[in-house]
Parts: structure tokens; sequence; C-alpha cells
């Protein structure tokens, strides 16, 4: 039998990270890596298979039982949780691949239904929004390893990825049985059938590029650095990349908008997305910043958790701005909802001080990306609310940079409509692909306080 965790790892991140990226990952050396790929180190699944086929087992006609081994544990709710998650984390591919212990065996009919799932991986591509649930299954006494027994699909979940202590969770999505999943179960299900939701929770180590599972080596008896390196400066050096570990974000988008939909025209709500919570000035506060920041090129890339919804005109309006993250670019912030590069925040230098950066009231205007995210309701370069944060660093020391850019990360120029980035602690920012907010009525509004014309049409799900 192979080893749980972390057999052929290097395969697993070339099916999720495709072939290309990650060819001789296992053979090169750490600092050899693309400097967007970090390991993890922690993390679980959590998957029950199928809620009927557990009560069909262990109920009068199979007359069996349901074994957990290699460290697997019940949740409580009935499912199985999975953990010593070990895998891939890969910022610039926008994807996680992981393996997990433990198993589950269903056993009944005196033997003849015998399924052992075991050695559970995942795959997680957020260009699709999509996943697999990988396993080594054995059914009556033959071995098949690597069957991709289930596909989960999150397109439909609002702001799928959350972070909660410092892991990055993925909850409940809907997943289906394959085809190679229906001859596992010997024809039971068929393929496309309906299985448990599953739930991922990974922890990434953003201070070790490479991408490499942990190793199983004792430490030395030197006190390791928490700086390490993570891509280079533009002298060539090895730069250092420090966790943002806590923070949040402070902004209202627009005041202007939010009055036109609470007013009479647009006869609207605001609901704020938790863990946001609104501000008694009307803006809103985005908690659980996460990401990372550079020092010698100065770059930042911080995520926010939560969101904000703008519903109005019986739900012709209906806008979600929901996970917030800023990025060095080019002297300058980019804001970014979901994948979507909205505003432009003028910042012209970044300080840390005492393990924080901190910046307060910072000018922002809609971008070219922005421009389409609001529907053409407001053209590049009209000014939004001012933005205000704060990141918390781990053991990093004071400095003043200019917000050059984040070289193999994220959205950079404004050019780029896309970025890398997640809800979780160090972990990548992940893309939208959610269909954009389109115009199905014009009609002439004039919005308190300032002139503009629309009618804003279907959700624009944001996800992270």
């Amino acid at each position: 039998m192979k080893s749980p965790t972390r057999r052929r790892l290097a395969a697993l991140a070339a099916v999720a990270l495709g072939a290309g990226a990650v060819t001789g990952l296992a053979a090169l050396p750490a600092q050899a890596q693309e400097s967007t790929q970090y390991p993890i180190v922690d993390g679980s699944i959590t998957w029950g298979v199928k809620e009927s086929f557990r009560n069909y087992i262990t109920g009068p006609i199979a007359g069996g039982e349901i074994t957990l081994g290699g460290g697997a544990v019940e949740d409580g709710d009935g499912a199985y949780v999975f953990g010593g998650a070990a895998g891939v984390t890969d910022l610039g591919a926008q994807t996680y691949a992981a393996a997990t212990t433990g198993s589950v065996h269903f056993y009944g009919h005196h033997g003849q239904l015998d399924l052992l799932l075991e050695n559970l991986e995942f795959t997680a591509d957020h260009a699709t929004f999509s996943g697999e649930i990988i396993a080594d299954v054995t059914s009556l006494g033959t071995l098949t390893e690597d069957v991709v027994v289930a596909e989960f699909d999150y397109s439909g979940v609002p702001s799928p990825w959350t972070n909660t202590d410092g892991f990055a969770r993925l909850d409940d999505v809907p997943a289906t049985l394959t085809a190679a999943g229906a001859e596992a179960f010997a024809g039971f299900y068929q393929a496309g059938s309906a299985l448990d939701p599953v739930s991922i929770a990974i922890k990434t180590d953003m201070g070790s590029p490479g991408g490499e599972a942990p190793s199983t080596e004792e430490p030395s008896s030197e006190d390791p650095s928490s700086e390490e390196p993570g891509g280079e400066d533009p002298s060539g050096e090895p730069a250092t990349v420090y966790e943002v570990t806590g923070g949040g974000a402070d902004w209202g988008v627009k005041e202007s908008y939010r009055d036109y939909v609470t007013g009479p025209i647009a006869h609207g709500e605001i609901t704020v997305i938790e863990p946001a919570s609104p501000n008694g000035d009307g803006t809103f506060h985005f908690p659980d910043a996460s990401g990372g920041f550079t020092a010698e090129t100065c770059a930042l890339d911080a995520s926010f958790a939560g969101g904000v919804n703008f519903y109005g005109h019986d739900g012709q309006m209906d806008l979600d701005v929901a996970d917030l993250s800023v990025e060095s670019a080019d002297g300058a912030l980019a804001l970014y909802a979901g994948g979507t590069h909205i505003a432009d925040v003028a910042v012209a230098e970044l300080a840390v001080s005492g393990g924080e950066i901190n910046v307060d009231g910072a000018a922002a205007t809609v971008a070219a990306g922005g421009a389409d995210f609001f529907a053409g309701f407001y053209p590049e370069g009209t000014a939004l609310d001012p933005v205000s944060f704060t990141v918390e660093l781990a053991d990093a020391p004071d400095t003043v940079c200019e917000p050059t850019g984040n070289p193999g990360g994220g959205g950079g120029d404004g050019g780029d409509e896309t970025s890398a980035n997640a809800s979780g602690a160090g972990s990548p920012k992940l893309p939208v692909t959610g269909s954009p907010l389109t115009l199905v009525v014009a009609a002439a509004v004039l919005l308190a306080g300032g002139a503009g014309a629309m009618v804003l049409a279907r959700r624009r799900a944001v996800r992270a």
C-alpha cells in the first residue's frame, strides 16, 4: 500500500496546476520553484460520500457496517473527516492540490458489498470553480489507485472561500459521482448522481515557497528564520515574504450610490454579507485580512473577508461587492472585488511600522474593469469613497517603500482584470468567472447629488 499522504504528490500537483507548469516539480529544489507555489501543511476533507448509501449499508437489507481507519473520524453529522492534508497551493495558477490520510470501509450483504475508500486527495481549479475528489478504491478485494470518484462545483456559491483560524475553507459544495466512481460502486449509482456535499480546509505556509510537501526530517538545531525567500528583489537576491496575519478594511463603495439604492427611485436595500459589518458612518468593515507582503519589491497582496449586496429596482439591480483585496501596482494600489480590478487607490508609499501597514482615507477611482463591473454606471476615473485598511505582518521590520507591484502574483497593472487571490490565511487570490452585469433597461434616472443613467440587471456573483 502506498504512503497515504505524500505518494506521487508532484503528480497530484500536475493534475491541478497543469503539467507544463510543474514539470520536474519533485526534482527541482525549493528555491528553483515558481515563487507563487507554497506548501499546504495542514487541512482536511469532510465528506459523507452519500447519506442514503450509509443508511443502506447499516440498514436491515445490507445488514452491514461502516468502519473508519487511518485517523479518519466522524464529524457528528454522519460525514467523515480525512485530515493530515499536504500538498501545493499555487497563487499564479490559482489552484490547490492536496492529499489526506484515513479511510472508510463499507461492508454489507455478508461480504458481497465490500468497498474501501482511502488516501483521499482533492484538486481545486479556480478558473472553473470546480474540483475533484480522488481516492484509492478497493472493491471486493481489487485495488484501483487514484480513482477520480467525485467532482464538485462551487460556481454557484457566493463568496465560497472563507478564512477561519488560519485555514482557507470551502464548505458544503455540491458533488456528483463520476463515471469512474460509478464503476467503483459497481453500478449501485450512475455517473452524475448527487453525492454528499464536500468541505475542504487547508492551511498554506506562505513563508515556504516552492510547493513542496512538508519535510518529515527532524528540524535542525538552528532557530529557523520566519523570513523565507519569496521571489527576487531587483538586485537578484532572494526576496522576503511576510505573512499578513490580521487586519481589516473600511470602504463605503460610493456614498451617492448607497443613497440611490435606498432612495425612492431604486427603492432597494443594502445587505452586509458576514463577516463584514456596517460602520456607523454608512461605510462597511471587511475583516480577517490575509495574504503577504514582499519587502524588497514593496509588493502587498492582502485580502479581506465578507461583502455587501446592493439590491433595487425589484431585482433588476442586484450587485455583490465582496472578497475585497488590495495589491501593489505601479506606485499605487489596485482594489479588487473577487478577481475583478474595480478601483485604483492613490497611495504613494507603504509604511511598515510596528508590524503593521496602515492606509487611512486613500482616494479611490473607478478602474477600467470597474466601469464594466458597475455596468457603465460609473465611467473609468469616477471618484469612489476613500479606502482605509490595516494589515498586520508577521515579524516584518519597519520600512517605507513605493508600492511597485507584485511579481509572479496578482493583477499588477490595471490591464489585467483577473487576479489570483483567496480568502484564507496565506492563501492565493481566486479569480471570478461569473456573468458580467448587463444593462437590460436604459432609463434616465437622476441621482441625488450627481447625474447618471442606468438600471442594473441581474446579479453579478463575485466569488473569491
